[in-house]
Order: C-alpha cells, then structure tokens, then sequence
C-alpha cells in the first residue's frame, strides 16, 4: 500500500441523483446495477489520484457488496489507479474510527484526503475533508480542493 490514499465514498461522491431515459424519475446507481453513475466525478477522482498518485480505499458502504471494486471500474475509473482495498465492515465504530484504525494499522501511509458527502469523522480528521455537494458529487471544485489538501500536507512533512 502506497503513502497516499484517498479514502472514498461512493454515495454522494460518485454516485448522485440521476434522472431516467424517460426524465421523469431521479434515481442512484446501487451495487446490483454493476457501478457508480456518475462518470464525470469518477473521472475527477480518477484524475486527482492519477495526478498525485494516491490509491483509493473505499469506506462506501458499497464495500459490503462483493463487487465494489468492479462497480467503480465499471464507473469508469482509469484502469491505472489503485483501488488498494476498502475499510473492515463493523457497525459498532463510525467511519472516522474506522479511518483511524486504519491509518493507525498502516504507518506507512504519509497522505490521505477523504472525499465524502458526510461529516461522519473524528475532529482531527475533519482538516482532510473534502465534502462533496450529494447532489453533483466529487468534480472540479472537489479536485482543486484535494490537491490543495494533498499539497498542504506535503508543505508541513
């Protein structure tokens, strides 16, 4: 596992409202569907790790379904970026515990930026936010504000 990772939700990141072929109903993609909706954010995120070189760990709830990995593939991830696993599934802990157990059980890692549409982290790990819009997801302003995050971070090692 690489020094740099993105951890990723999927909800609200890169799967968002969508309306249907017929424009009448919004709908999100779910695990059965076989992947995120949103190609444009995958692309964003495809591009911020591509750029800075990190990997994604999923903290989505997707990461329950078998298939996670394929769904973000399937979404359009670039095949070159490094989808290095996905948080352990325990009810009893919220994701920012989960995150620092994480962190804590992988030294190794220098950088991390989260992209979520929640705030459902501990105080110390709200500086690595980047919080997306659940409505648009993880695009340009979202980007700009990771690399922003990743470079700040690299400024104070």
């Amino acid at each position: 596992m690489g020094p740099r990772i993105l951890f990723l939700d999927y909800d609200g990141v890169v799967n968002t409202p969508m309306w249907n072929g017929r424009g009448t109903k919004v709908s999100y993609g779910f695990p059965e569907d076989g992947k995120v909706n949103n190609f444009q954010a995958v692309q964003w995120v495809s591009q911020f790790c591509q750029k800075c070189k990190f990997e994604i760990v999923v903290t989505s709830s997707w990461r329950e379904e078998k298939n996670y990995r394929e769904c973000l593939l399937n979404g359009g991830l670039r095949k070159n970026i490094v989808i290095a696993g996905a948080l352990p599934v325990d009810e009893t802990k919220s994701r920012g515990e989960l995150i620092r157990d994480f962190l804590h059980a992988h030294a190794e890692i220098k950088y991390y930026v989260i992209a979520d549409d929640e705030k459902d982290l501990l105080p110390e790990q709200l500086p690595y936010l980047v919080k997306t819009d659940a409505r648009y997801g993880f695009l340009e302003p979202e980007y700009m504000a990771a690399v922003a995050l990743y470079v700040k971070q690299k400024s104070h090692s």
